[in-house]
């Protein structure tokens, strides 16, 4: 069986490759880059009788057989381990494919909490160890793929042959990277894409100790600055305004990001749906975006950006205005489409505002020029995209992160170890399985509690535009005392920190 760590090496970017190298150089007689990272079962030998186990190239390991004492738990996987977490993560997709758009989620959720100007927030892990911040109504819905992705990293750390004290951050930015990864050009996980994420992932974030849910206001919202109910006295053309300037303020000014990274990120939305936001009406912003698209989920290509250029029929705002065609809703803040090819799509005020140039000119920058070549290129895309990615999971990093140690401590990576993550072979599912069980349970009674409190603000969003303005007629005739009060339901405005 061939031994794959210097092919691994050899496919490896350059940076990459320089890091890891980096990284073999400054381990010296078995220490770790850190001192208080060492590989378990590594000490120096000349012999076996040196160390009770066996001495290969002067490194005591154990014998065949024998797990190795987990006494100083590294936080840099070597790729044996992170071979194990995709074990763990692959059969966890194949259960519910929806994990993999709601992963997507989580990774910009945590890290788009960042502010360049402060600086705080980032990637940093406190989505899944700040409970308080998925009660943020940002992060509402996420609590079952955190749940899920929390019990991984348990299960990880726990497995016979891992020493690891990984970090929720590195984590929380594996699993985008991973969903991204796997459901690229063909939906499910091959060879290459496993090679991939095994040498291109760095690690080494430090999670936060002192998490702040007003972090949760640098994240990009799709409803603001918008008067009465639903914004109804606001015109598309100022609707788009408002979007655009969100996009700009939060994502440029705050996270950092370029006009081009802000839109390609943007495009993440070509996997995964809207699910609990809008109660009856979940769908996805693309057609091969579902998660039953293919028997491996959804497919993460270009395909949102050929949407929003090539299906409106109008080409800039003040005419989309009148005629929003492909939309047959217009529900105030966001627009769907009631039947592509069999399947209704959902558009957000801050998708549409990616297609056409600003309104007026200048107000904003011209997100369409990047989105009308992403529409046609997927290469371009997926390049642009990931460079992003990569940007976006260091926010707020200051310590210096690294791949994946080539060398493993237990053992050696080699070609049957992809055979094994697609098969799950050496894990134990059934506590996985009943993670993501009680996981999406717990989420679905969440789900309730959510919509219960918040019942007038998502109704507020789940009615269109023409039923909204006669509730808000109905509302002005009984405050005038025209009409009896309870003929009418009542224009409540719901605002972000939940008070009406």
């Amino acid at each position: 069986m061939r031994l794959l760590s210097s092919a691994l090496l050899s496919i490896t970017h350059g940076v990459v490759m320089d890091k890891i190298l980096l990284v073999e150089s400054k381990l010296v007689g078995g220490m770790a880059l850190f001192e208080d990272n060492k590989y378990p079962c590594v000490e120096e030998c000349k012999e076996d009788s040196d160390c009770n186990r066996v001495c290969y190239d002067g490194v005591c390991k154990p014998p065949p057989g024998e797990p190795c004492p987990c006494d100083r738990p590294k936080k840099i996987p070597d790729m044996c381990e992170v071979n194990i977490l995709m074990k763990y993560m692959e059969a966890a997709v194949k259960v519910s494919p929806k994990l993999l758009g709601q992963w997507t989620r989580a990774g910009f959720h945590d890290a788009g909490t960042y502010d360049q100007h402060v600086p705080e927030g980032g990637a940093n892990g406190c989505l899944m160890n700040e409970p308080l911040m998925l009660l943020q109504h940002e992060n509402f819905f996420l609590d079952g793929p955190i749940a899920v992705l929390k019990a991984i990293k348990e299960l990880w750390h726990d497995h016979p042959e891992t020493c690891i004290d990984v970090s929720s951050a590195d984590i929380i930015q594996f699993a985008i990277f991973f969903a991204t990864t796997r459901q690229k050009y063909a939906p499910g996980l091959d060879y290459e894409k496993w090679k991939t994420l095994l040498t291109a992932f760095e690690w080494g974030r430090p999670d936060e100790t002192e998490c702040l849910t007003d972090w949760t206001w640098n994240l990009p919202g799709f409803e603001f600055g918008k008067g009465g109910y639903g914004g109804l006295p606001y015109h598309h053309t100022l609707r788009c305004q408002a979007s655009g300037l969100e996009i700009r303020d939060k994502m440029m000014g705050r996270n950092g990001f370029s006009q081009s990274e802000a839109t390609v990120l943007i495009g993440a939305h070509t996997i995964g749906e809207i699910r609990g936001t809008f109660p009856g009406l979940q769908a996805p912003w693309v057609y091969n975006g579902r998660d039953n698209y293919t028997p491996e989920g959804p497919m993460f290509d270009n395909e949102f950006f050929r949407y929003i250029i090539h299906e409106p029929i109008e080409s800039n705002v003040f005419d989309f205005s009148s005629n929003f065609q492909p939309f047959e809703t217009d529900f105030s803040t966001w627009f769907r489409d009631d039947d592509f090819n069999g399947t209704p799509l959902n558009h957000l005020d801050t998708d549409v505002v990616l297609a056409f140039p600003p309104h007026p000119a200048g107000a904003y920058p011209d997100y369409s020029v990047d989105s009308s070549a992403f529409s046609v290129d997927n290469d371009l895309f997926l390049k642009a995209f990931f460079a992003a990615l990569d940007k976006m999971s260091k926010l707020g990093v200051t310590v210096p992160l690294f791949p994946a140690t080539p060398e493993c401590a237990c053992g050696e990576i080699d070609e049957s170890d992809f055979d094994e993550v697609l098969n799950a072979t050496g894990i134990d599912l059934p506590p996985l399985l009943e993670a993501i069980g009680q996981a999406e349970a717990d989420a679905e009674e969440t789900k309730k509690k959510i919509h219960a409190e918040f019942r007038q603000d998502i109704v507020r969003l789940t009615v269109s535009v023409e039923e909204a303005k006669r509730m808000l007629e109905l509302a002005e005739k009984a405050e005038a005392g025209v009409i009896d009060a309870e003929k009418a339901e009542p224009a409540v405005i719901v605002k972000r920190d939940g008070s009406k």
